[in-house]
């Protein structure tokens, strides 16, 4: 069995004069020291796009289950769960209406037409009238919404400890 190496736990830096920006930023230097012991991110190839599928599906998975377990107003993340829903089940074969978009998010219709709009106006996600139903819109990604999303999910996949956990993982 191999030891890993503790490290001595640092203190952040507040003081009056502290702004959130320079706060966030040692938080995440603090979350890159993993990065740096287990040999950085440039260690393992780019994944493919159905790793990236799998990723963000299990994610969706763990954020569903997540929301049995606890208390799930604690929890809300409905444009996060839009996107991996608009990421992954396209890759099945399938498309989703504006108002399945909101119950794949498990919000309220009105409160999942807000997010969209939200979405829509950051251009990550677009509408277009389904051709056999002029009454129904699908939502999709944009190619800008799916490059960003790809990017997030490789850095995840990229980084030693995310790689070493998902590889554990098996999927149907």
């Amino acid at each position: 069995m191999t030891q890993q190496k503790l490290i001595e736990p640092v203190e952040l830096s507040v003081s009056k004069d502290s702004l959130p920006e320079d706060l966030r930023l040692q938080i995440d230097l603090r979350f890159s020291v993993d990065d740096a012991i287990d040999g950085g991110e440039d260690a393992h190839p780019t994944p493919t796009k159905a790793e990236l599928i799998r990723l963000a599906s299990a994610i969706y998975r763990a954020r569903r289950s997540r929301a049995k377990m606890l208390i799930e107003e604690l929890f809300g993340e409905p444009a996060w769960d839009m996107i991996l829903a608009l990421y992954c089940l396209p890759a099945r074969g399938e498309r989703l209406s504006v108002t399945g978009l909101s119950y794949a998010a498990n919000v309220a219709p009105t409160t999942g037409l807000r997010v969209q709009a939200a979405l829509a106006e950051k251009g990550l996600i677009e509408k277009e009238q389904e051709k056999t139903d002029a009454r129904r819109f699908l939502v999709s990604l944009t190619e800008k919404g799916q490059t960003l999303l790809e990017c997030y999910l490789a850095s995840l996949l990229c980084s030693n400890l995310t790689r070493r956990t998902f590889q554990k993982w098996t999927y149907p």
